[in-house]
């Protein structure tokens, strides 16, 4: 069993909890929460449904936690800047890596990538780590290649608790079919759109919906004069997250370098064991 250790106990990160301790190929060893959290010091056992005897760590004890519990890969799902700082913690005492944080600017992705290198460890960086989102953006970077004259629109909804804006994911999607186009920059990117202009041909836009329990819903749509493709990736519960996780922890243990989720897919080696569940839908509308 791959002994784990979890940073993050929000929303997501409890579904992982639960995912983890159910789990046959994983052993949860380690769970932090941020620094000075009112969860620190409580029992696992009163957050989640499963038993467990795990003692919830303070964030600021990661360094202890490392000694004692001696864990092999760590699965991140915090806070941009705490996640830093706990991969640099992580990578210098060579710990692999899954890291579903969101909200990372440029240079805090190109210190991960640093950080990977530099210390010799597997991280896997995945701002969706569903692996139905991932599916919907090899579909999406498939048809804008063949599509090359279609407006490309994304549109991303997430609860009203959710900190980031527009998500990773939108991002990460206008990102990919940019590059495909062979533009690189992200100044044609537009996002929510206001004003009196017209659509540039070029652009990108991003529209986000923040709004009650929304778990997660991505579309992107490529519309033609003649005709129109959209695809639709729901997320039904966040149990796709902690799936997603699983199948990258699996992966990057005895791997070295930075990765993404898109790598993790088209591994052939992949635990049996794993249950595959299927609380998401990827929905592909054809008008004409």
């Amino acid at each position: 069993m791959i002994k784990t250790c979890l940073l993050g106990l929000g929303r997501t990160g409890l579904v992982i909890a639960e995912y983890l301790l159910k789990s046959e190929d994983f052993d949860l060893v380690s769970v932090v929460s941020k620094p000075d959290s009112s969860k620190a010091g409580c029992r696992l056992s009163e957050y989640v449904a499963s038993k467990t005897d795990l003692t919830v760590a303070d964030g600021n004890t990661l360094i202890s936690e490392i000694k004692t519990k001696q864990f092999q890969v760590a699965i991140d799902f915090t806070a941009p800047e705490a996640c830093l700082k706990n991969a640099r913690i992580l990578a210098s005492k060579g710990i692999h890596m899954v890291i579903g944080t969101t909200g990372f600017n440029k240079i805090q992705l190109y210190e991960l990538k640093k950080l990977a290198y530099q210390h010799k460890i597997g991280l896997v960086y995945a701002p969706n780590i569903s692996v139905g989102v991932n599916l919907l953006l090899s579909v999406a970077k498939t048809l804008a290649r063949l599509m090359p004259q279609h407006d490309v629109e994304v549109t991303e909804s997430c609860h009203r608790y959710k900190k980031d804006s527009p998500s990773g994911t939108a991002l990460k999607i206008a990102e990919e079919i940019n590059a495909v186009k062979g533009k690189l920059s992200d100044q044609k990117l537009s996002y929510g759109r206001k004003g009196n202009k017209p659509r540039n041909k070029e652009e990108i836009g991003i529209h986000s919906i923040r709004a009650g329990g929304i778990v997660g819903v991505h579309q992107v749509l490529f519309a033609g004069e003649s005709d129109e493709i959209e695809i639709t990736h729901r997320s039904y519960s966040r149990v796709v997250y902690a799936e997603g996780a699983l199948k990258a922890a699996a992966f990057i243990m005895n791997r070295q370098g930075f990765y993404q989720m898109e790598d993790v897919l088209l591994a052939k080696e992949r635990p049996a064991s794993i249950s595959r569940v299927m609380p998401a839908s990827l929905k592909l509308n054809f008008h004409i």
